[in-house]
């Protein structure tokens, strides 16, 4: 599938037993602070401030927590926060949008621990009057997306409408398609959840939150837009508006109604969001099997309000992301290896690639040195070398590590690719995690291979150049949506080597079982010799 690079471009789209214990293991660990509880641990610390920081064409603004093993070793703030540009610290209050998905998420596996629910009943258990069309929805299809509801918001952030009148509203939308078959983001599902909340709960949906989310997990800087519990001192503005655009105003005074309410609005701190890994790593919140459900994953790896995926060093991540009105934030959990990334920010700019750039410096992704030459080669209108089908792997021991290139038969390669010896073997041991994984769940013996070298935002000389330590990293497949939401998907698993500051692809494979099985073979002879 030839896929366009400016679609893959725009593509994109983880206990304690007593309260004393609880409160012990929640409390900020012995660092000698900054005022504002900023922390840079060192050179851990410094080595995840300077990836904050690499990408001087995209300055980050923003606050960011980096813990691993319990410890924070990054918590401080970037640009400024409010109209009078005070600086922002670990303690600004950002609005985190999307990624409050997660909590209501979580809220419904903890009214199924409770006994108030099941995520396997109907939404006619709570709702009255339910058409026939939507009968067969249950908790857990708007939990994982697979309702078929429609995506396409129902009532303003600023609606005045109750929760059964915005109930009735979205019994009354048909259906964009066929009860969990399909996967469609739909922010007015996750309102429905809200309700749903209520309903089991007998609270109000932020009472609720609050008393078993928020408060056993120790979040004191935690709440929702339009809540005046909240610090409006602390609260950040979007960067476009300090100049006195202040038609969106702080992150608190956002649009608060069944408009937003339980897809988005939670207003909170970095510290508050690393507290709350820590709860969810114990039994404060959910037991084992609620966390499970929480991140077994359904279409499009879409779990129970989180993405589950793996980084690019290959460890399992659970996450979410958010954006609302110049608000964008990423929330990256690494449930196995006791880690997270948390990134929050008050401008339209690039968290994503900040969260890319801390996993790999606490993950160490295997990396290459790429020799790239295309002088005198065929590219295509968006500056991509597509490589011939029966284009040969090739692996060599050279120096104190291991080459490896794709090429025709006869003719110098366009690119090679010069790995250390630890890079060539965390590159195979990834590789062949996924050729088991696609043979044990029955993929067929493929040798077809997709593969290209994408020149767009590479800085060539006369058609060569050289990217030092670029990421290798390895899918188990594509899957992706470009910026009209129309799906891309290619079932083969996918190698790319990326820039390490920008994330761009420099090359990108697809991989059939097959051609997987001679790469490997490549690279294990290679390490053998």
């Amino acid at each position: 599938m030839n896929v366009p690079f400016s679609v893959r471009r725009r593509a994109t789209i983880r206990a304690m037993k007593t309260a004393a214990r609880l409160l012990l293991s929640l409390a900020l660990p012995m660092f000698a602070f900054a005022g504002d509880d900023t922390v840079v641990e060192g050179d851990a610390g410094k080595a995840l401030d300077a990836a904050v920081q690499a990408d001087p064409e995209k300055p980050f603004w923003g606050a960011v927590l980096v813990a691993k093993d319990g410890k924070v070793l990054l918590a401080k703030g970037y640009g400024e926060a409010d109209y009078k540009k005070a600086p922002i610290t670990p303690r600004t209050l950002f609005e985190i949008a999307s990624a409050s998905k997660m909590f209501t998420a979580i809220a419904i596996l903890k009214l199924e621990m409770q006994g108030k629910l099941a995520t396997t009943d109907p939404i006619s258990k709570f709702f009255k009057g339910v058409p026939a069309d939507k009968k067969a929805i249950t908790v857990q299809h708007l939990v994982n997306h697979t309702s078929g509801i429609s995506g396409e918001a129902i009532l303003g952030y600023h609606s005045r409408e109750t929760a059964d009148e915005f109930v009735a509203l979205a019994m009354k939308r048909p259906l964009a398609s066929k009860i969990g078959e399909t996967f469609e983001y739909s922010n007015p599902g996750y309102a429905l959840l809200g309700v749903i909340i209520e309903k089991a709960s007998g609270k109000k949906f932020e009472e609720y939150l609050r008393e078993n989310l928020f408060k056993p997990a120790g979040m004191k800087d935690t709440g929702f837009c339009q809540d005046k519990s909240l610090d409006a001192s602390r609260a950040t503005v979007r960067r476009d508006s300090r100049d006195g655009n202040k038609d969106v105003g702080t992150a608190i005074e956002w649009g608060w109604s069944w408009g937003y309410r339980g897809m988005g609005g939670i207003v909170t701190t970095v510290y508050d969001l690393w507290r709350f890994d820590k709860a969810m790593r114990g039994d404060a919140i959910l037991d084992a099997a609620a966390k499970t459900k929480h991140r077994t994953p359904a279409l499009d790896n879409y779990g129970c309000g989180c993405l589950v995926g793996t980084s690019a060093g290959g460890q399992a991540t659970i996450s979410h992301s958010g954006s609302v009105a110049g608000f964008l934030c990423d929330y990256v959990r690494f449930p196995d290896d006791d880690a997270v990334v948390i990134v929050l920010s008050n401008d339209a700019g690039d968290p994503f690639g900040v969260v890319r750039r801390l996993s790999a410096t606490i993950f160490r992704p295997p990396t290459a040195t790429l020799a790239i030459d295309v002088k005198g080669r065929q590219l295509d209108e968006y500056g991509s070398l597509w490589f011939p089908g029966d284009a040969a792997w090739k692996a060599a021991k050279t120096g104190g590590g291991v080459s490896v290139s794709l090429g025709a038969k006869d003719g110098p390669p366009p690119l090679t690719a010069t790995l250390s010896v630890e890079s060539a073997a965390a590159f195979l041991k990834q590789l062949q995690g996924q050729i088991d994984a696609h043979a044990k769940a029955g993929a067929k013996e493929d040798d077809s291979l997709r593969a290209g070298v994408f020149t767009g935002d590479l800085k060539l000389k006369e058609g060569r150049g050289e990217l030092k330590e670029a990421e290798i990293v390895i899918k188990p497949c594509y899957d992706a949506r470009d910026a009209d939401g129309k799906r891309w998907f290619d079932a083969r698993m996918t190698l790319a080597f990326n820039d390490p500051v920008s994330g761009q692809q420099a090359f990108m494979a697809y991989l059939g079982l097959t051609s997987a099985r001679q790469l490997a073979a490549a690279l294990k002879g290679a390490l053998a010799k």
